[in-house]
């Protein structure tokens, strides 16, 4: 990767050049010469890498999806295809004809370059969990990630953080925690509720006056909602950094409204959204301002989510990850099931003016779009949609949805533990009309106790609360 004072300030046509250099070098390289997978796909589908020269070649690739890369049945080391093959001993470091980018001098490949070093997991909410292979090259890639990611927020070493993303095997947790020590910040990595618990997390960012906390946004509401019942103060908060799971603005606007309620010294709500096949998280400088990419490291094509058609800047679509500079498991056109409310554009930030790439709108997943049976035909569920209406109720504490088969039709069966002193009827009542008005299906309310719901989504036990539960097959 490039130094990012450089990168960040680079005028379109320069990233788009460097974009291209880079995935010509990756392509030749890297794919062509080692790695399994792509180098027998090559072969099948009579590409020829060396004309693969601009990032528009990409269409020349088919797209990889998760199910290319899941085990078959007896197959356990299937995803070692994906992973780069260490050089030959011998093979020469010399400089390749052609590849002179920003007129350094380029060697050949270090095997130390290649060797294993730690495996983090895909969060597996689709299907089994994607194992991602890192050598040192790719950890310190995801340290200076990390680096520039705090840059665009704005975050400093005289910022005290408590991290309570899940700890896990995962991108999210570890690139929080290479973040903090690479500023040499005071942190303490609590590792979310699986590992502390909320009350000791809470404990912590009481004592040790912690200005900033990085938490999943429906644990982070929960917590903010339970601050005073432990008997602790936000009176120190000033940000709180959000991502793993899906963040819409109704959640920043829902997080920052509780954070001044409760008399926090700042509102700052800033969103991280994570790419664990891309091994990154990309930041929001502000809310709404989009998620800065890292033009030397990914490149993001946003496609048609039905016709897979690479679409245009601005338009909505299904985020796509190429790796530019990366060792260890890598991947060409890697459909992420992420859709990009807004699309991608290449104009400056108007908050921060850096000229990187960004990612609009909020991040859907595509896996909670269903096509379910109304009375009258088939009706499109967008449970993400629902999810942000649920964010914008200020009385609901926790909830879940269930998608229910009821008469050769489909039902859902939303059941809440609303805010303490909240009224309850009024909300089922409320919640009843909206959701059935909104999503064109028939919708019933049931209350439930906090453990009882706590206990369902596995809010202190899974990387992320899970709300949405498909019954119809079981």
């Amino acid at each position: 990767m490039q130094a990012w004072s450089k990168v960040s300030k680079m005028p379109a046509a320069a990233i788009k050049k460097m974009q291209d250099e880079l995935l010509q070098k990756m392509v030749n390289d890297e794919m062509a010469a080692r790695h399994p997978y792509y180098r027998e796909l090559f072969k099948q589908e009579s590409i020829n890498p060396v004309d693969i020269k601009s990032t528009e070649d990409l269409k020349k690739i088919p797209f990889t999806e998760k199910k290319d890369i899941l085990p078959p049945e007896g197959e356990p080391l299937h995803p070692k295809k994906f992973v780069l093959e260490p050089p030959a001993e011998g093979e020469q470091k010399t400089k390749k004809k052609g590849f002179s980018l920003f007129g350094k001098k380029e060697e050949g490949p270090k095997p130390e370059d290649y060797k294993f070093y730690t495996i983090y997991f895909s969060a597996g909410r689709t299907a089994k969990p994607i194992p991602i292979e890192y050598t040192h090259y790719d950890l310190d890639n995801l340290k200076e990630i990390g680096a520039r990611s705090f840059d665009i927020m704005g975050i400093t070493r005289d910022d005290t953080m408590i991290n309570a993303f899940t700890y896990a095997p995962n991108v999210h947790f570890w690139q929080m925690f290479y973040s903090t020590i690479g500023i040499g910040s005071t942190a303490l990595q609590a590792g979310g509720g699986k590992v502390l618990g909320l009350e000791k997390i809470l404990k912590a960012m009481d004592s040790m006056e912690a200005p900033a906390l990085s938490i999943a946004p429906g644990y982070g509401r929960f917590a903010l909602l339970t601050l005073d019942h432990f008997g602790f103060s936000a009176a120190n908060l000033e940000r709180i950094v959000t991502g793993i799971d899906f963040v819409p603005m109704e959640a920043v606007n829902s997080i920052q409204k509780l954070m001044e309620s409760l008399g926090a010294a700042d509102t700052k709500v800033q969103r991280l959204y994570f790419n664990s096949e891309a091994k990154a998280g990309w930041a929001e400088c502000a809310p709404d301002h989009g998620y800065h990419l890292n033009p030397d490291h990914i490149y993001v094509e946003i496609v048609d989510p039905e016709s897979s058609d690479v679409l245009g800047e601005g338009q909505r679509g299904e985020v796509v990850i190429t790796h530019l500079d990366a060792r260890g498991t890598v991947f060409l056109r890697y459909k992420t099931g992420d859709i990009a409310g807004g699309g991608i554009t290449t104009e400056p930030c108007p908050g921060c003016k850096r000229t990187v790439p960004r990612i609009l709108g909020d991040i859907e997943r595509k896996h909670f779009i269903y096509n379910l049976k109304g009375k009258d035909g088939e009706v499109v569920f967008n449970a993400n949609q629902l999810r942000k209406h649920m964010y914008s109720h200020d009385d609901v504490l926790l909830w879940y949805v269930e998608i229910n088969s009821e008469n050769s039709a489909d039902a859902l069966k939303l059941v809440v533990k609303g805010v303490s002193g909240s009224d309850e009827d009024a909300l089922h009542k409320a919640l009843t009309q909206e959701v059935s008005e909104k999503f064109k299906l028939p919708v019933t309310v049931e209350a439930s106790t906090l453990d009882a719901i706590t206990n369902k989504i596995g809010l202190e036990k899974f990387i992320t609360e899970q709300v949405i539960f498909d019954n119809r097959g079981s």
